[in-house]
């Protein structure tokens, strides 16, 4: 064990949405933290236009920002509500609408900028007392002792803490030094974000097309009378892909009116386009002695419902509330076990459903297309059916944390 080192209850890595989140948590708990990141979140400014990296945030993942006490500043920041979402099919005239009156919720979820999140947990964590912002730094070596884990820095200093975190994205460092296995999926897809200006207004709604190139979501922003500015979300086959990258500012507008069936009228291109490849990723195991993995190094998930953020908090939440209910050494594999055996199931559903999604609405076969039209339909006009999804998509069922629900 190093002499000298500086000693905290927790050190988390990564200051991103997960990161944040769980700092936020623990520290009304009274615990110690040090946070280590290459980069801290950019201060907002309301005068930038809308950036295309959104977060479509739950009601269960706004309870936890309420919890925490940043949601008024987010909402004061930019925040959009939707409170009906509509699915439809390129290849049938299947199609299933959501509506948030239907689960007696106000509504179905936000939309919010990275950003915007980012910057207020930053905001509300600085000048927290027991707080250690270790900014800008990174790991190099994990050390494990008899009851404590030492974090050596870039710098060579050294922290010591019952656990850590890893909070660091889906290239975790800390997966890695912890001698976590970590499979991925390649999607054979590329991930395309941008704002967009509709000719009609969004209604309030989310909109999401499945064409056999990939989904389409065209989510609704923008603070504007008309409702008329959306972001996009479209995964695309390599190939289409590509094509749509080069695409000049009018053909791609054109191009995606088409690929949204013109539902809402016109589209024009607003912003930049940022394209990204599609890959899921699941860490075999969320801890071991000392460590816990948490949001995108624990697991990472197709976009197409919009879950993966809100996966990674619940992760937080529930780590958060195993931490606050226990009197035992709290990183020992005993009390972390309790933790992943909280969220392995449901990582587990949810990486099998975005698989099977991306597979059944990606396929041109006719009985896969006749089969997923009836599956649609089916729901459609299930009531029960349409509550239960979409009151896990949102959050609100009964087994997660207090907080989250």
């Amino acid at each position: 064990m190093t002499a000298k080192a500086t000693q905290v209850d927790v050190i988390i890595v990564g200051a991103g949405l997960a990161g944040l989140t769980l700092a936020s948590l623990l520290a009304k708990q009274g615990k110690s933290l040090a946070i280590i990141d290459r980069v801290l979140p950019s201060e907002f400014d309301c005068e930038t236009p809308y950036d295309v990296r959104v977060t479509a945030v739950s009601p269960g993942s706004r309870a936890i920002f309420e919890h925490i006490g940043i949601w008024p500043n987010v909402q004061a920041k930019r925040v959009s509500a939707f409170d009906a979402m509509v699915v439809w099919d390129e290849a049938s005239s299947a199609k299933i609408r959501f509506v948030a009156r239907e689960v007696r919720q106000p509504v179905l979820g936000y939309i919010v900028e990275n950003r915007v999140i980012q910057s207020s947990l930053h905001e509300s964590l600085l000048g927290v007392s027991g707080i250690h912002w270790c900014v800008p730094e990174s790991v190099t070596d994990i050390v494990h002792c008899d009851d404590v884990v030492e974090v050596i820095l870039e710098n060579k200093q050294v922290l010591r803490a019952k656990l850590l975190v890893g909070a660091d994205g889906s290239r975790s460092g800390i997966r890695g030094l912890a001698e976590i296995s970590h499979a991925e999926k390649l999607y054979l897809q590329q991930g395309i974000v941008a704002n967009v200006q509709t000719e009609f207004s969004h209604q309030r709604t989310a909109w999401q097309r499945f064409l056999k190139t990939g989904p389409l979501a065209l989510l609704p922003i923008g603070a504007d009378k008309e409702n008329r500015e959306c972001s996009i979300v479209w995964s695309a086959d390599h190939g289409y892909a590509k094509q749509l990258m080069q695409m000049g500012e009018e053909e791609f507008s054109q191009e995606i009116t088409k690929a949204s069936d013109s539902r809402l009228g016109n589209i024009r291109l607003m912003s930049e386009r940022v394209s990204f490849p599609l890959v899921s990723g699941q860490a075999k195991d969320l801890v071991k002695p000392r460590v816990a993995l948490v949001g995108d190094a624990a697991h990472t998930l197709h976009p197409l419902a919009g879950q993966g953020a809100n996966l990674g908090l619940t992760d937080v939440a529930v780590l958060a509330d195993v931490l606050e209910n226990t009197e035992r050494d709290m990183g020992s594999l005993r009390v972390l076990r309790k933790y992943e055996r909280a969220r392995a199931g449901e990582i587990q559903v949810m990486q099998f459903a975005m698989d099977a999604f991306v597979a059944v609405f990606g396929s041109s076969s006719k009985p896969v297309v006749t089969a997923r039209s009836i599956a649609l339909d089916m729901a459609a006009q299930t009531p029960s059916m349409k509550r239960f999804f979409m009151e896990h998509a949102m959050g609100l069922s009964r087994d997660r944390p207090v907080f989250a629900r």
